[in-house]
């Protein structure tokens, strides 16, 4: 739990610092709305409420570890090499990858898990009320739903232990980094101006990390603009 708390904050902090303190954020604010203190304070406080119950996947992945019923492994040795480390680690990657698009696009469409679920995260449907801190402000199910891949995952492709592990850890990096409503974005990466037009229009680009997922199975949409900025219109 303290481990957790560490990363959301350190990791809010740090980037909370360049989108809203740091000189450049002027400029970024210039022709768009800067998310409230009443925004972000919900954010995290909800966000330390769900802290509380989000942290127990962690403790049931390091408890299947343990006990031997994953297919996780400690050293390169065991697997056969470095090459077949870096095999294995990508299929694995790539199986959490479309289980989370998949797990995150059936929080969307089935009525029932949208409602009582997903939902709440769905509150911040604008890029004003999109921020850092907002990485975790869901139902803890939520997030426990669609972090479940990575454990899923261990049941059928090797995965090296502090691999695995160094992914969750990414992952709550990314997590913050891709709800700061901001334009940081490299192509094919599914970044926060791709993950803004999830939040704005809901049916598209529920990847993680990439756009693959979208792109193949016609989900992907491109923001019409700089995010935050309101589109102007030619009149007809």
């Amino acid at each position: 739990f303290l481990g957790a708390m560490l990363v959301y904050y350190g990791t809010g902090g740090i980037f909370h610092y360049f989108c809203y303190v740091h000189p450049m954020s002027q400029q970024i604010f210039q022709d768009r709305t800067r998310p409230s203190w009443e925004t972000i304070w919900h954010q995290i406080q909800l966000s330390q409420k769900s802290m509380f119950i989000y942290v127990l996947l962690p403790v049931l992945d390091e408890f299947l570890i343990e006990s031997g019923w994953t297919r996780t492994y400690y050293t390169i040795n065991e697997i056969g090499g470095w090459p077949m480390y870096l095999a294995t680690m990508l299929l694995y990657f790539s199986l959490v990858e479309i289980g989370i698009y998949w797990m995150h696009r059936t929080l969307h469409t089935n009525k029932w898990m949208y409602k009582n679920i997903h939902l709440m995260h769905h509150q911040y449907k604008k890029a004003e009320t999109l921020t850092p801190w907002a990485s975790i402000a869901f139902n803890p199910i939520d997030g426990m739903l669609q972090a479940s891949p990575y454990v899923g995952a261990l049941f059928f492709v090797p995965c090296h232990y502090l691999t695995h592990f160094g992914l969750l850890f990414f992952t709550a990096i990314w997590a913050t980094y891709i709800h700061d409503s901001m334009d940081w974005n490299v192509d094919p990466i599914m970044g926060s101006k791709y993950h803004t037009v999830h939040h704005t229009h809901y049916i598209y680009n529920y990847g993680q990390v990439f756009t693959f997922c979208d792109r193949l199975w016609g989900t992907f949409r491109e923001p019409e603009g700089p995010t935050g900025v309101p589109v102007k219109r030619k009149a007809l």
